[in-house]
């Protein structure tokens, strides 16, 4: 019955007719004053006396009830708030008792709430939300218009970014302090530079894409060097094949023409020589017939690249004139590609 009784829930209802009683004085009060109001108008317009007379002996009766309720609520109200007052100090006092037998030192405070979390035995309840929710954009958009013409806010959002500006700056200062005495004024320009557009930039940061970019030109500026490189061999291989071909053109020019009409049946028979079968290859067994079908295509095929590849005796044209106009072809397409590496 105690611990109901000191209970600040139990406490606060049984104080709770108070308000009741504070109601109930409030309603008395304006009876009386809606009585006085109905008096003066009957008396105003009503002729009746005998009515007049009752009314005016009920007045002092009602005012001396009226009185003598406010005087009863008066004390009532004050008895339950002096209860209460003294049932709140006894909860208090038997509170403070309780709590001072857990009291305990702060060296064992700390030591047991250090063991504690390290063995996740307690955690932080987070009873309500600590911070306050910003205002969604269409509300800005609504308020926006207001917010321009509000001298107050006007002058806020000012020192506000004043603030901003000082604190960007003190961060750009403790940024350029990290920089090596050495560095040259070209970087130290190019990091402000990206600080202003960037204010959580460091100079960590930015060292790596400076870093990253130097590594990205140099694989640029190698690739080009290979491509000339390449380029260049290209040229130089194309300029050894033609010097070559003119040697071997110049060479054949010196030729008789028995020599020349020679050296083309020679050149013209390597194409035809066979190719010598392997000594792994498996032999087909094959009958009478079948080889000599064989031997009989052999026989038409040999004609035949006779007939097509071997230099026949009546030759229409001077190969030396073949020779001449060849000549100056290659020398045509060896000019022309010559200029064309040459101008770019």
């Amino acid at each position: 019955m105690e611990n109901q009784l000191f209970d600040l829930k139990k406490i606060r209802e049984i104080t709770s007719p108070i308000e009741n009683l504070q109601g109930k004085v409030n309603q008395l009060a304006n009876l009386v004053n809606q009585f006085e109001s109905e008096k003066l108008k009957i008396s105003q317009y009503s002729d009746n006396e005998f009515l007049l007379t009752q009314i005016t002996d009920l007045t002092p009766v009602l005012e001396s009830i009226n009185k003598k309720l406010k005087k009863i609520f008066t004390n009532n109200i004050n008895k339950f708030l002096n209860l209460n007052h003294k049932l709140t100090i006894k909860y208090k006092t038997n509170l403070k008792n309780t709590l001072k037998l857990f009291d305990l030192n702060e060296d064992n405070t700390i030591t047991v709430g250090q063991s504690l979390i390290e063995k996740r035995k307690i955690s932080k309840i987070i009873t309500q939300v600590s911070y306050t929710p910003s205002i969604s954009i269409k509300q800005w958009l609504e308020l926006i218009d207001a917010l321009n013409e509000n001298t107050v806010f006007l002058s806020s959002a000012e020192k506000l970014q004043k603030s901003y500006l000082k604190i960007v700056k003190k961060r750009l200062e403790y940024e350029l302090k990290k920089i090596p005495f050495e560095t040259p004024s070209s970087i130290i320009e190019e990091f402000e530079k990206q600080f202003n557009t960037n204010h959580d930039l460091t100079y960590e940061k930015f060292l790596k894409t400076i870093k990253s970019k130097l590594t990205e030109e140099e694989l640029q500026i190698k690739k080009e060097l290979l491509a000339k490189s390449k380029q260049k061999q290209e040229i130089e291989e194309l300029k050894k094949t033609q010097e070559e071909q003119t040697e071997t053109f110049e060479s054949y020019l010196k030729l008789s023409e028995k020599e020349f009409e020679r050296k083309l049946r020679k050149r013209k028979r390597e194409k035809l020589i066979d190719v010598k079968e392997s000594e792994n290859q498996k032999k087909l067994e094959l009958s009478d017939e079948i080889s000599e079908k064989i031997e009989k295509f052999k026989m038409k095929f040999d004609k035949k690249s006779d007939e097509n590849y071997l230099a026949k005796e009546n030759i229409d044209e001077d190969p030396l004139e073949i020779i001449r106009e060849r000549k100056k072809k290659k020398e045509k397409e060896y000019k022309k590609f010559k200029d064309h590496f040459e101008s770019d």
